[in-house]
C-alpha cells in the first residue's frame, strides 16, 4: 500500500509546536524526527516535521504548512513530498523510545520495556498520537503534579489537551480523578488505550472536545493543566480560566522563554506561583482569583 511523505524543517525549538499546528490544521498524526524521538534527523539545530498521507496530499499543502509557521513568526520551509511503498516509519519511533524518570515519583516507559525504577511507572505507547512524555514540556508538568498534588487528598483535574493521556494517568496513580478533553479523536483513542493500560480506568474520564466542552456544564476543577501551545494557550485563555475553581491551582505548559509574558496577560488576575524551565519551555502554575474578586 503506497503512502505520501511531506517534510520540512525548522528551528529544534519551534518543531513541536509546528507539529501541533499542523496535525490540528490537516487531521492526521505529524512526526517530530529529532534527538530524542523517532529518526533522531535533528542537525544544525533544526528538526524534521514528518506528514504521513495514505493519499497524495492536497493541492494547497506547501500554503497550509507555510500558514502554520507564519503563526510561529518563522518563514515558509521547503518542503520536500514523495511517494513510498515502505510504511515502516508508522512504527518507526519505537527504536527510539526509552523508559525514563520524570520526577521523584513518576517515571514513563513503553509497555514492552521493564518500567524504571519509580514509585509511579506509567506504561505509555503513544501509537500515532502526541505524547511518550519524554519532552521537556510534559516532563516539567510531571514534576509539577508531583509537588503539588501528590500528598493531597483526593481532588478532581482537568487536562486540557490530554494528549496520549499521560498526564491525566499521573494524577490518578496519586489518588486523584482527572478529566482529559482532546480534540484529536487519534490521540483520544490513544489516550484511552492508555488508561486502561495503567489501570486507572476507574479514576478517568475523557471526552472529546476542549475546556468548553458542554459536557461539562458549569463545572470547575482545583487544578487545570494545559499542557499544548502558547498560541493555544492564548485562544482559549477564557475557556481554560473559567473552570478553574476560586483560588485553584492552574499549571500552563508548552511556552517558550520569550512567550511566558503574552501567555501570561492571557490570564488576568491570575498570580504566580511557581515556574519551572526545561530547557527552552517554561512550566507555570497560577493561581485562581478568590470568589468575588
Amino acid at each position: 500500500m503506497s503512502w505520501w511523505r511531506v517534510r520540512f524543517e525548522v528551528p529544534e525549538a519551534l518543531a513541536d509546536a509546528a507539529a501541533w499546528l499542523l496535525a490540528a490544521d490537516l487531521d492526521v498524526p505529524v512526526e517530530v524526527q529529532d534527538a530524542v524521538t523517532m529518526a533522531r534527523h535533528a542537525h544544525g539545530g533544526t528538526c524534521a516535521v514528518v506528514v504521513g498521507l495514505p493519499e497524495a496530499p492536497p493541492a494547497d499543502i506547501d500554503a497550509r504548512i507555510a500558514d502554520c509557521l507564519a503563526r510561529l513568526g518563522l518563514p515558509p520551509a521547503t518542503v520536500e513530498t514523495r511517494r513510498s511503498d515502505d510504511e515502516s516509519w508508522k512504527e518507526g519511533w519505537k527504536a527510539f523510545f526509552r523508559g525514563a524518570p520524570l520526577s521523584p515519583r513518576f517515571a514513563v516507559h513503553p509497555p514492552w520495556e521493564a518500567p524504571p525504577d519509580r514509585p509511579h511507572a506509567i506504561a505509555i505507547d503513544p501509537g500515532l498520537a502526541f505524547g511518550t512524555g519524554t519532552h521537556e514540556t510534559t516532563r516539567g508538568v510531571a514534576r509539577m503534579l508531583d509537588g503539588w498534588l501528590g500528598d493531597r487528598p483526593p481532588l478532581d483535574v482537568l487536562d486540557v489537551g490530554c494528549g496520549s493521556g499521560i498526564l491525566s494517568i499521573a494524577a490518578a496513580k496519586l489518588g486523584h480523578r482527572a478529566v482529559g478533553v482532546e480534540i484529536d479523536r487519534t490521540a483520544l483513542h490513544n489516550a484511552a488505550e492508555n488508561v486502561a493500560r495503567n489501570g486507572v480506568g476507574d479514576r478517568v474520564a475523557l471526552h472529546a472536545g476542549s475546556a468548553d466542552l458542554p459536557a461539562l456544564g458549569d463545572r470547575r476543577f482545583p487544578l487545570v493543566v494545559a499542557n499544548i501551545l502558547a498560541v493555544i494557550l492564548i485562544e482559549i485563555a477564557s475557556a481554560i480560566a473559567a473552570r478553574c475553581a476560586p483560588g485553584g491551582a492552574l499549571i500552563l505548559s508548552g511556552m517558550l522563554h520569550d512567550q511566558v509574558d503574552r501567555v501570561r496577560a492571557a490570564y488576568p488576575g491570575f498570580a504566580l506561583d511557581e515556574r519551572l524551565d526545561e530547557g527552552p519551555w517554561a512550566i507555570l502554575r497560577l493561581r485562581a482569583p478568590e470568589a468575588g474578586r
